[in-house]
């Protein structure tokens, strides 16, 4: 709990986290007005972003070496930072889809707001993997242009896929979304064992 108030208490009071935040939530409740999808996609992709800043910022800052002297169980770290990000993606889904709800729109409202806090882990799980918020972000938005989008069509089970597909309503995508998720985790969990001198 110490590690998860203390993770809590960060994101709340770094300004970069608060600028992501912000920008989050309000260009989501934009485009809520113009389309429940477009707003579940960026919901998806906001609470992705922010739980790899805020994540990767640890290995970045070096900050990482002080949390794991609190919590010398790394699993345990792990597992609040998942928390923390969940948390936090449920509060802009909450503030961001204030407009889809407006609209009327109560079931993309609830089904993205099951799915977002699996994005959340998932994010978390990435960063703690490849400790680089830059590379990470750019990476993912090529993969789902390029990968998912012109590839895949948007229609292969492929991660961000699901994630759509999860949050327009359908169980089974989520079920898909969380089994990758798992997967990006049991990597995390061995990834998170590694040594911080080389980084």
């Amino acid at each position: 709990m110490s590690v998860l108030r203390s993770e809590l208490y960060r994101t709340a009071t770094v300004r970069s986290g608060w600028i992501s935040m912000g920008a989050s939530a309000a260009l989501g409740l934009a485009f809520g007005w113009f389309s429940e999808d477009f707003w579940s996609l960026f919901a998806g992709l906001g609470a992705f972003a922010v739980a790899v800043v805020t994540t990767a910022q640890h290995y970045q800052h070096r900050t990482v070496v002080l949390l794991f002297l609190a919590q010398p169980h790394r699993l345990r770290a792990l597992a609040a930072q998942c928390l923390t990000a969940v948390v936090v993606a449920l509060v802009l889904v909450v503030v961001s889809g204030a407009t889809v709800l407006a609209a009327g729109q109560t079931r993309q409202y609830l089904s993205t707001l099951a799915a977002v806090p699996v994005m959340a882990v998932f994010g978390v799980a990435n960063a703690t993997v490849v400790r680089r918020p830059t590379w990470l972000l750019t990476g993912w938005a090529g993969w789902l242009i390029f990968v998912e989008g012109l590839i895949g069509r948007l229609e292969s089970p492929l991660p961000l896929t699901s994630f759509l597909g999860a949050a327009g309503g359908h169980p089974r995508q989520l079920l898909v979304f969380a089994g990758w998720t798992a997967a990006a985790l049991a990597t995390a969990i061995w990834s998170i064992r590694r040594d911080l001198t080389a980084h």
